[in-house]
C-alpha cells in the first residue's frame, strides 16, 4: 500500500513538472551564438534579436525577454521571422547599444537594416505594434542633388519638418547611430521627416553649406529655420523630443544660402586640414627638413667661396 502511495505521488509530481515545462519554455527564446545569428541576418528577411550584455539571461534581460517570448507566436505566424536571443559584444557594438547606454535591447533587422525597440520593457502589445508595423524603413538619404528639391528648406520647408542627421565615411559613431535613427523615424513616421546626409558621398556642399564640423550631428529644418540639437545624450526618446518641442529651446537660424564655388573649394580645403593633422605635421616637418638641408649647404657654399676666391689670388701672384 505505502509503495503504490509512493508510485502515485511520483507520477503527480512528474505530470505538474511536464505541465509546467511548457510554461517554462513559452518565458524563453531560442540561444544562438552570434554566428549564427549573422547567419540568419545575411539569410532572412526579419529577424528579432535580443541582445543579452551576458550569455545567460540576467536580471536586467529577463523582462524583455518573457515579453518578446509571449509575443514571439504572433511574429513568427505574421512575418514569418525568426525570434532569438544572443550574448555578442560585436553586435551590441554595431547596432549602438553602447551609443545610447543600453545594456540589452531589441533589435528588429529588416533585410540588414537594423530598429532598435525604445518602448517599455514590459509592454508586449507596444512591442509588437513597432514590429509588425515598420517593415521597411523610413528614413530618407539626401545630398547635394536632392536637399532642397526634397526638403525646400529655402522656401519654409512646404514638405514638413526635417531631422537630418549629417556624417562622413570613417565616422564610427555615425554607422551605429542607423538603429537608433531607424527607430527615431518610426515613431515620428507621418508626423516628421527623418534624413541621412553622407558629407563623402555627395553631401559635401551641403554639410559645408551649413556649417557642419562635427559628425554625426543634427540639425532640424522648419519653416524656414534651422535649429542644431547639441544635447550630448544621442537616444531614441532624446531625438524624438527635440524633433518634437525641444527645439524650441535651441536658437533659431536663418537658412544660409548655398556657397559659392570658390568659397566651398576654401572650406573643403580646410576641413580637409584640420582632419588630416598627422599629413600636415608630416608635410610641415619635411619642409622644415628641407629647408634646414639648404640653409646648411648654402651655408657651407659661401664658406667655400672666399677660400677659392683666396687661392685664385694667390696663384695670381705667383705669375
Amino acid at each position: 500500500m505505502a509503495r503504490m502511495w509512493v508510485s502515485s505521488t511520483l507520477l503527480f509530481v512528474i505530470c505538474l513538472l511536464f505541465q509546467r515545462c511548457p510554461l517554462i519554455l513559452a518565458n524563453t527564446l531560442e540561444y544562438m551564438d552570434v554566428e549564427e545569428v549573422k547567419q540568419l541576418i545575411n539569410d532572412e528577411k526579419y529577424v528579432v534579436i535580443l541582445l543579452s550584455d551576458e550569455k545567460d539571461c540576467g536580471e536586467k534581460c529577463k523582462e524583455l525577454e518573457e515579453t518578446l517570448a509571449s509575443i514571439r507566436e504572433d511574429v513568427v505566424e505574421s512575418l514569418n521571422a525568426w525570434v532569438v536571443r544572443t550574448h555578442s559584444p560585436e553586435l551590441s557594438e554595431e547596432y549602438g547599444l553602447n551609443v545610447v547606454k543600453l545594456d540589452n535591447a531589441i533589435v528588429f533587422v529588416r533585410s540588414g537594416v537594423p530598429l532598435l525597440y525604445t518602448g517599455p520593457a514590459d509592454n508586449d502589445e507596444l512591442m509588437l505594434h513597432q514590429i509588425v508595423t515598420n517593415l521597411e524603413s523610413v528614413v530618407h538619404y539626401l545630398n547635394d542633388d536632392n536637399f532642397e528639391h526634397d526638403t525646400q528648406a529655402s522656401t519654409g520647408a512646404t514638405t514638413g519638418d526635417w531631422l537630418v542627421m549629417f556624417t562622413r565615411s570613417g565616422c564610427n559613431t555615425c554607422s551605429h547611430m542607423r538603429a537608433t535613427l531607424e527607430a527615431v523615424a518610426a515613431e515620428m513616421r507621418g508626423r516628421k521627416n527623418v534624413a541621412v546626409i553622407d558629407r563623402d558621398a555627395g553631401g559635401g556642399q551641403t554639410t559645408r553649406r551649413f556649417g557642419v564640423k562635427d559628425f554625426p550631428s543634427f540639425i532640424l529644418f522648419r519653416l524656414g529655420r534651422l535649429y542644431r540639437f547639441e544635447l550630448p545624450l544621442l537616444d531614441a526618446p532624446t531625438l524624438v523630443a527635440f524633433a518634437t518641442d525641444g527645439f524650441r529651446n535651441a536658437r533659431a537660424e536663418d537658412i544660409p544660402h548655398p556657397k559659392t564655388p570658390f568659397d566651398d573649394l576654401t572650406e573643403q580645403i580646410a576641413d580637409w586640414l584640420r582632419e588630416n593633422p598627422s599629413i600636415v605635421n608630416a608635410v610641415m616637418y619635411a619642409s622644415i627638413g628641407l629647408l634646414a638641408v639648404i640653409v646648411i649647404a648654402s651655408v657651407g657654399f659661401f664658406k667655400s667661396s672666399p677660400a677659392k676666391s683666396e687661392k685664385k689670388q694667390e696663384s695670381k701672384k705667383k705669375k
